[in-house]
């Protein structure tokens, strides 16, 4: 196993750790064990500390009285007193500061012999911790090879911890993985190990599939429902809790307290009930290329994010945010054209913005790669940009990528189905009155994909 193996190459110096833990406590501070130099200069400066405190609480006790304003402050690591009024003192002393709002800061002259030690202690202190951390310094030198592939050990084991509470906290699925050149072979081409091996006897059908995606999310979009539901729960948690309270204290809100809740009760129904809608993605072996149409707000943009951020997630081990079985592609890379790229620097505008982008992928992808469009041929007259639009999709399914997805509002790409026999049937359900991303694949309906 990976991690087994990155255990066993971990070099850990336990005369080096032993070390360390005898200087420097758990707060990341130079213990007082750690020279006898140091612990002498820190006793040194306890003792200076606390006969400075016994002469200002003499000197403070000499001034009481029902008038007095008089309190002791630290003023650069030396102790004063500051006196809010402009009555004199009784004790002589160094005007450091005055302020009629402020009051004025006097350093008494009982007071300037023991901080003037006390501050000589303290450089000591500093001197000593400085020599102590030096010489763990040059130990640490010694074993600095070994320290350094621990850190990035840990680093590593941090990040996988990671990436497995993520998964398990938003109920992820384990991916079957495969090279793309490998559709539909046998269980030794998946990528995937273990679990994969044994789902995929369970689900033949999987194997029909280029991409199978079925009931996916956008990771963000569940991010922010599940805090939305979270946050809701608390309040109700907090708001009861309160009334709980104000009964065993005797203070009757009357209806509000309790008015207050049931909205707040209402609110965690309504988003348990309002729960993200999932995408489907299905796509078949033979299909290169697939055109996402609908109206705006449907969620066509979100879609083709969460085929990205799930291509993405599956390369870096994470779990993909759908439902059993998933089946993805090990891309060798991931493009995307989403956004305006408008650029006043370099003088391009919307449309010549995406031309540049969409060549730059056209250039880099291989028939390997995922390649996303959104609004394909935007930006232009809308017979110019359908034309382009066409002659790019029939580009990246000629001789482009391994799957391409667009979205687009060109009524002529729509319209490919009945214009080439290789395209295939599906049709795109929206919700016009959500704002809310409700994006579905239904097959057997009209057009948006195309196969070679």
């Amino acid at each position: 196993m990976p991690l087994t193996q990155m255990l066993l190459d971990a070099v850990v110096s336990r005369s080096f750790v032993k070390t360390a833990q005898l200087m420097i406590d758990e707060d990341g501070s130079v213990k007082d064990s750690a020279s006898s130099e140091l612990r002498r200069s820190r006793d040194q400066v306890r003792v200076l500390e606390q006969k400075l405190y016994q002469l200002m609480d003499k000197l403070l006790g000499q001034e009481k009285n029902e008038t007095s304003t008089l309190e002791m402050c630290i003023v650069n690591g030396r102790c004063c007193i500051k006196v809010m009024t402009d009555r004199s003192t009784i004790f002589d002393g160094l005007l450091l500061s005055s302020g009629s709002r402020a009051g004025s800061i006097l350093e008494p002259i009982a007071a300037v012999p023991l901080n003037d030690e006390l501050q000589r202690a303290r450089a000591l202190v500093i001197k000593a911790e400085e020599e102590v951390l030096s010489k763990l310094a040059d130990k640490m030198l010694a074993e600095i090879d070994d320290i350094q592939n621990l850190l990035q050990i840990i680093i590593r084991l941090d990040v996988i911890t990671a990436r497995a509470k993520y998964s398990l906290a938003y109920d992820g699925t384990f991916p079957d993985i495969y090279m793309p050149n490998h559709i539909g072979g046998e269980p030794s081409d998946s990528l995937s190990q273990g679990a994969t091996t044994s789902s995929a006897s369970s689900h033949p059908s999987r194997r029909n599939w280029k991409l199978y995606m079925p009931k996916s999310y956008h990771p963000l979009l569940l991010k922010r429902h599940l805090e939305d539901l979270h946050n809701a729960k608390k309040d109700v948690v907090d708001a009861t809790a309160e009334i709980r309270r104000n009964l065993l204290g005797k203070h009757i809100e009357g209806n509000d307290g309790d008015a207050r809740l049931a909205s707040m009760k209402l609110r965690v129904s309504e988003l348990e009930k309002n729960y993200p809608v999932p995408v489907d993605l299905m796509i078949t072996e033979n299909t290169n290329v697939l055109v996402i149409t609908g109206p705006n707000t449907g969620g066509k943009t979100i879609s083709l994010k969460t085929v990205g951020l799930a291509s993405l997630m599956t390369k870096t081990g994470l779990y993909v945010l759908a439902s059993e079985p998933v089946k993805i592609p090990w891309f060798d890379g991931i493009y995307a054209d989403i956004g305006d790229e408008q650029s006043l620097t370099q003088s391009l505008s919307t449309f010549s913005g995406h031309l540049r982008q969409i060549g730059a992928i056209r250039s880099q992808s291989t028939h390997k790669s995922l390649v996303l469009l959104d609004e394909v041929g935007a930006g232009t007259n809308p017979l110019e940009g359908a034309a382009l639009g066409m002659s790019i999709l029939e580009s990246f399914a000629e001789t482009g990528s391994f799957l391409t997805i667009a979205t687009t509002h060109h009524g002529e790409l729509k319209m490919l189905k009945y214009r080439n026999d290789a395209f295939e049937n599906a049709c795109v359900e929206f919700d016009e009155l959500s704002l809310k991303p409700t994006y579905k694949i239904l097959w057997g309906v009209p057009v948006v994909s195309c196969r070679l």
